[in-house]
């Protein structure tokens, strides 16, 4: 299994562990203590639920509106089609 695992330590990493040390590394997290890492990556993860959570609903409100406007524009030529 020669490049699927890499060695760190002494010990074999496996995927997570890699992403996890890619992810440190890249962020500059392994400088931070502990603590620090919990809070900075508690906030990106509020963050982006934020994120997502917004995108979603207007997502939703745009989507519903479509639809209303759909639904009232074909009411209306229906109607003016049955008057004709």
């Amino acid at each position: 299994m020669a490049g699927t695992k890499r060695q760190r330590g002494g010990e074999e990493m496996s995927w997570i562990s890699r992403k996890l040390f890619l992810y440190n590394v890249t962020v500059g997290l392994y400088v931070m203590d502990w603590w620090e890492r919990y809070l900075f990556n508690s906030i990106v993860l509020i963050l982006l639920w934020l994120f997502c959570y917004n995108t979603t609903k207007s997502m939703w409100q745009a989507f519903d509106n479509h639809l209303k406007s759909s639904v009232e524009l074909g009411a209306r030529n229906h109607s003016m089609v049955a008057l004709s």
